[in-house]
């Protein structure tokens, strides 16, 4: 009788937990989160509170070195042992392509209108965006991020330094120059030894972001749109050796860092708030890509140079950068990833991805400004690397830009 009733009752238990257990959902995810990602997926945040909105859990294939990962793709083209999803996919438009056509990618546009509200709502007001992650036989194989006011390289000027020197900052190619001069010469960091280094880049890649100060602004390729819509390819165009000539020049008097061509961030970023600064003027999306915090913040964003009156700048990337998301063939619920990443298209979820859960990881304060809650200092290794992931590799999501502009710091 006992044992009867012990399997009535395990029979009742299971019963009522079997719609919840019906609810969760695993499927495996590959990506690559980004070369200089600490994250790790299996611990992170952001796929907890993921899984709490949407019932969906995921085992990881994470990848942070992009060679493996272009391999590991490879590999999945190769054998059709696939994933069910690739997160942060990095998807080239070719390789888009050749993975619709070969089966390994499923086309989700019949499927955006209902499993994914917002996005095709997006996609709807913005038909440019639709067209752009859209392949040439109609077929959207790869979700996008979408960035309206997207990340680019900017020049960051020490502010301090010109202070110090009694300058203003350079205006075009001439103030520059004489800036850089003061730089060079003048011992702004204070410490007697001519260790300034005026100004620090990677490679030609970060000086084509100088051209514009001739009125030149191609893209990696060269290229570029003149007024008239008209395609022109920089090297061809009047401005263009006066702009290697002039670099030349800097790089003779020693205006130029002498390991430019040679370096990497790695090598060259500073992780010592106490170590001495020695650079004027760089390249990058902000001054914590290479100095710490308080360094950093003696820093200032350096406006375009200008040419004959008009200051112009290179755009670097556009509001969408394809390839973010993909559904392989290897999925039994295309619809509900697709639910799954439409929350990141919202402003809630995608202010969730960021910062977390209001009132538990960040603070909203009356003025609508916000910060993480908790001291910053003990906190930065639990924002940096648990909390979210959106600061590496391509998020599917419609980055939330008016929640960010009200960060506090």
């Amino acid at each position: 009788m006992l044992r009867r009733l012990l399997c009535l009752f395990c029979c009742a238990v299971l019963a009522v937990c079997a719609p919840f257990q019906a609810l969760a959902e695993t499927f495996r995810m590959a990506g690559f989160d980004g070369d200089s990602s600490n994250h790790a997926w299996n611990e992170n945040d952001f796929f907890k509170r993921m899984q709490d909105r949407t019932g969906i859990d995921f085992t990881f294939e994470e990848y942070t070195d992009y060679e493996k990962w272009q391999a590991a793709k490879q590999a999945m083209a190769a054998t059709g042992v696939l994933p069910d999803v690739l997160f942060k996919a990095e998807l080239t438009t070719r390789e888009q392509i050749e993975y619709r056509q070969s089966g390994l990618l499923i086309d989700l546009k019949p499927l955006l209108p209902e499993a994914a509200p917002n996005l095709w709502a997006l996609l709807q007001a913005h038909p440019d965006w639709l067209e752009q992650i859209t392949l040439p036989d109609g077929s959207i194989v790869a979700l996008p991020s979408i960035n309206e006011l997207p990340v680019q390289n900017a020049m960051w000027i020490n502010r301090e330094w010109l202070d110090t020197l009694g300058l203003a900052a350079p205006t075009d190619w001439d103030s520059l120059v004489a800036v850089l001069k003061a730089f060079q010469t003048g011992d702004p960091n204070h410490n007697g030894s001519a260790d300034e280094i005026p100004l620090s880049f990677l490679g030609p890649w970060d000086l084509k972001f100088l051209a514009h100060a001739f009125g030149l602004v191609a893209n990696d390729y060269n290229v570029y749109l003149d007024a008239d819509g008209a395609v022109r390819f920089m090297p061809a165009q009047d401005g263009y050796l006066d702009f290697l000539r002039a670099l030349a020049d800097l790089y003779a008097q020693g205006l130029l860092d002498g390991n430019g061509f040679t370096t990497s961030d790695a090598f060259r970023t500073v992780t010592d708030e106490k170590a001495t600064v020695t650079y004027g003027l760089f390249f990058g999306p902000n001054p914590m890509n290479l100095l710490p915090y308080q360094t950093a913040a003696a820093y200032e964003l350096l406006a375009p140079l200008a040419f004959e009156g008009n200051r112009i700048y290179r755009e670097l990337v556009g509001p969408v950068q394809r390839g973010a998301f993909a559904v392989t063939s290897a999925c039994a619920d295309p619809a509900g990833l697709l639910r799954w990443a439409d929350v990141l298209y919202t402003e809630e979820g995608a202010i969730e991805a960021m910062a977390g859960i209001s009132g538990k990881d960040y603070i909203m304060a009356e003025d609508g400004r916000w910060d993480y809650a908790g001291n910053l200092q003990s906190l930065s290794s639990y924002i940096l690397y648990d909390l979210s992931l959106y600061d590496t590799g391509t998020m599917p999501w419609l980055f939330p830009q008016d929640f960010y502009n009200r960060y506090s710091s």
